[in-house]
């Protein structure tokens, strides 16, 4: 089990993340995988910090590398994260999933949550599965803990737009490349926050350079194209134009999909920091192009499109 405290800082305004020794006792803890933080999870972490306990806590798992036929997950651990922060809990806790697979329902609700983890409340949704093979269910859990004295609340389905909220709805907006539909299910923007790595650094020599992002394994990557998007470089938010793909025109297409995003009006050197870009739009396909000088210029209507965009939808 680790913890962490979560903080939004005073000056920035920024969601991070400390780890701690432990979870206070008392604590109101939502469980549950969480992948994207999505409306659905955002409900019960409400209810988490309502429930009047000592602290508002989400207990989730660490991120596991998955076998490739595996269903892609939405949001890594740091993402995940800084999202619980931002979303004003006190603290998060990871567990390791194979230390607790083989636990039964009863030794899950009866000895881990209340006497490892000290819960005062617990949250879940209504399909919250725990124990060996998933074997218990919501309504177990509040048996279970009746015995001590611990309450359950357990959250109905949450509607948004006359659509059920789901981790699994978020992923086929992203692979479908419709990131307006994924950001109303999700309540924020999709997005990746992985270490920039060096590429040909062709576009530095264009004049328009870029960063390039490795998708880890196991994590969902959105349809190929192009996108309107921004990416937070220390404190400052910039525009940007990523592209989701294996960049056909200077490498024939040879390659792992990727992310590759020049950052509107930026150009420092950016190499192994993380970089969160977040997706608002999907401009258009990816293109192999019979050049450098086709490619330069589609990248240039490429910015004016986003600059449109991001006027047009928000007003800057």
């Amino acid at each position: 089990m680790t913890v962490y405290q979560l903080y939004i800082d005073a000056e920035t305004g920024t969601p991070g993340y400390v780890r701690t020794d432990a979870l206070p006792p008392g604590a109101a803890v939502a469980l549950g995988n969480f992948d994207g933080v999505h409306r659905g999870h955002q409900r019960l972490f409400s209810r988490a910090k309502e429930a009047g306990c000592t602290c508002s806590a989400a207990w989730t798992f660490t991120s596991l590398a998955k076998p490739a036929d595996a269903v892609p997950f939405l949001t890594d651990t740091g993402s995940k994260l800084r999202l619980f922060a931002a979303c004003g809990l006190d603290y998060a806790v990871l567990e390791d999933f194979e230390t607790i697979r083989t636990q039964s329902p009863a030794e899950f609700a009866q000895k881990y949550l209340p006497e490892q983890l000290r819960a005062g409340c617990v949250i879940c949704g209504f399909n919250f599965r725990f124990g060996k093979d998933g074997m218990g269910d919501a309504d177990a859990l509040r048996e279970y803990l009746a015995a001590a004295g611990i309450p359950v609340i357990v959250e109905k389905p949450v509607l948004w737009q006359n659509k059920i909220v789901s981790s699994s709805a978020v992923r086929r907006c992203v692979l479908d490349g419709d990131m307006e539909g994924a950001e109303d299910l999700l309540g924020h923007p999709f997005s990746i926050c992985f270490p920039v790595v060096r590429g040909k650094q062709l576009g530095r020599t264009i004049g328009i350079p870029t960063i390039n992002q490795s998708f880890p394994a196991g994590h969902i990557i959105p349809r190929s194209g192009i996108y309107a998007c921004t990416c937070n470089v220390g404190e400052d938010v910039f525009l940007g134009v990523a592209n989701i793909g294996v960049r056909p025109t200077v490498t024939g297409g040879h390659v792992p999909v990727n992310c590759e995003t020049h950052i509107i009006d930026y150009s420092g050197l950016l190499y192994g920091k993380e970089i969160q870009v977040d997706f608002y739009h999907r401009l258009r396909d990816e293109i192999r192009f019979a050049g450098i000088a086709q490619l330069k210029e589609q990248v240039q209507r490429d910015i004016e499109a986003t600059i449109s965009y991001f006027a047009a939808t928000y007003g800057s």
